[in-house]
């Protein structure tokens, strides 16, 4: 019968703590950052990536910036969020009315990516 160490319990311990903090820090668009008019995953402001959980997204349709996540159709995309065309597709923030997106943004049909017709986003265009 085998006799466990001390030694060798804390190394087994290091281990787990090791494996669980890999597994922790693994990307996941579902569970990082927040969501909305100041969400650091989609819909914040920002004037580069390194404000945003992933992308940075600037130009005239995107006054102030907003972060956002690549997506290839909405199941890419957090809740509250949908899959839209701009270049390539991107999640911005679902809407039914203005008032529902940050300053300077409206809520406008937009094609979507990935799936066919369009679908209310903030977005300024």
């Amino acid at each position: 019968m085998a006799v466990c160490r001390p030694t060798m319990l804390r190394e087994l311990v290091r281990i787990v703590f090791v494996v669980v903090l890999a597994a922790s820090a693994s990307t996941c668009h579902q569970c990082a950052g927040g969501v909305g008019p100041r969400g650091d995953l989609v819909g914040g402001p920002c004037d580069h990536d390194r404000h945003c959980a992933d992308e940075c997204l600037e130009g005239p349709a995107f006054p102030g910036g907003t972060c956002s996540v690549e997506c290839f159709g909405d199941e890419d995309c957090p809740d509250e969020t949908r899959c839209v065309a701009y270049a390539i597709g991107y999640c911005l923030l679902e809407c039914d009315h203005d008032s529902n997106c940050r300053n300077g943004y409206d809520c406008r049909l937009w094609p979507r990516f990935g799936e066919l017709g369009t679908t209310e986003v903030c977005i300024d265009d």
